[in-house]
């Protein structure tokens, strides 16, 4: 796995862990905005893993273009020198 889609598991890991914990404080302390922030953290959790998502794609469609040109200057080489 690229240096790129490591950053990206690691950010969504701390993303849930740390909203996971702002949840339960509002759960636990403040319970009249409990339901409040969750639907707030879903629409944010949504926007969030959709963004990973697609920058995710966005890396894995980088790298196959970069294989491709990879591949096809390997071609034009072996082509010059038959």
């Amino acid at each position: 796995m690229s240096y790129n889609k490591k950053r990206i598991v690691k950010f969504l890991i701390y993303y849930f862990s740390i909203s996971v914990g702002v949840l339960l404080i509002f759960y636990f302390w403040f319970t009249k905005l409990f339901w409040f922030s969750l639907v707030t953290w879903i629409f944010a959790t949504f926007g969030v893993v959709s963004i990973s998502f697609f920058t995710f794609m966005n890396l894995r469609i980088v790298e196959l273009q970069n294989e491709s040109e990879e591949a096809h200057d390997k071609n034009i080489e072996n082509d010059k020198n038959d």
